[in-house]
């Protein structure tokens, strides 16, 4: 009896998860952001397109330009509270030079009936006041279920830039699936291509505001922002709201010389509640420097 309970409910995450891809909630196109991961990011909504941090990986490659230390990054997502709709993530990024840096990513959706897997390596290098990054991605999605058994990848590339117009103002913009590449198989579905652009603004060290808009393949224009506010010096609360459909976030955040640990949560108006936790692990510490939280996760 458990067991046929058990594969009930294996069965209904299915159902429910081609119900989301087919409505365009699914978690990798969420408010038109590709494979999105970290709680700091999803505590200010996803807008991050213009900021600078170790892991811009997941988002603007431009952002880890002179990031100057190496890291190791994990987080786990889980979204509206359903068994197999979890995201798994894992990222390393170290500095190259003075004003280069690269990253190398891995991300892991859903269960052994549904999955999707995005494998990259990127790079991001500072000129003065721009800051450029590309990005190079492998894509898998399987499904493996009694009647259906089938296997589809894709190679995309991203580019990005990111301005610093004053101290406390910079602008960024990216495009996801530059050379609008497709997956392979019979269908040949082509990856959404996904274009961003906003800002981020910092009052010193202790309020930052960004905001964005994207365009999707296959949606209206949608907008995000969020605003992250800095207290007791290791303490941080964040807020953000994004539009199609709109939904709410919040989260929090403790750092060290060492360490970094987010909490978020998204509120979906149909589907509920969506939790998001991360752990950054600094390589080395930044002796003599100010102790600063990455500015993008």
């Amino acid at each position: 009896m458990k067991e046929q309970s058990g594969y009930l409910t294996r069965q209904k995450n299915f159902i429910l998860f081609f119900i989301l891809f087919g409505t365009s909630i699914h978690f990798s196109l969420a408010e038109g952001n590709p494979f999105v991961a970290g709680a700091r990011a999803w505590g200010i909504a996803n807008a991050t397109v213009a900021r600078h941090d170790q892991f811009s990986i997941y988002g603007n490659a431009a952002g880890m330009a002179a990031s100057g230390q190496p890291a190791l990054f994990s987080s786990f997502d889980s979204h509206f509270g359903f068994e197999g709709l979890n995201t798994v993530a894992f990222a390393i990024t170290s500095p190259l030079s003075s004003d280069l840096s690269g990253g190398f990513s891995v991300l892991r959706f859903g269960d052994k009936f549904y999955n999707e897997f995005a494998m990259a390596i990127g790079a991001g290098h500072r000129i003065n006041q721009v800051s450029l990054g590309m990005k190079v991605n492998y894509l898998q999605t399987a499904v493996n279920i009694s009647s259906l058994s089938t296997s589809h990848r894709a190679a995309v590339m991203e580019l990005g830039g990111i301005v610093k117009v004053t101290p406390a103002l910079s602008v960024g913009a990216h495009m996801y699936n530059l050379l609008q590449s497709s997956y392979s198989g019979d269908l040949h579905a082509r990856v959404p291509t996904v274009l961003k652009a906003g800002f981020q603004y910092s009052s010193g060290e202790t309020v930052t505001f960004s905001a964005e808009m994207n365009k999707h393949t296959d949606q209206p224009v949608a907008f995000r922002a969020g605003l992250e506010y800095r207290f007791l010096k290791q303490l941080y609360l964040r807020t953000g709201i994004s539009t199609r459909p709109v939904m709410h976030y919040f989260g929090t955040g403790f750092s060290t010389l060492k360490f970094r640990i987010d909490y978020a949560v998204s509120t979906h108006p149909q589907l509920g509640w969506s939790h998001h936790f991360s752990l950054l692990y600094l390589l080395k510490s930044a002796k003599g420097q100010k102790e600063k939280h990455p500015a993008g996760l």
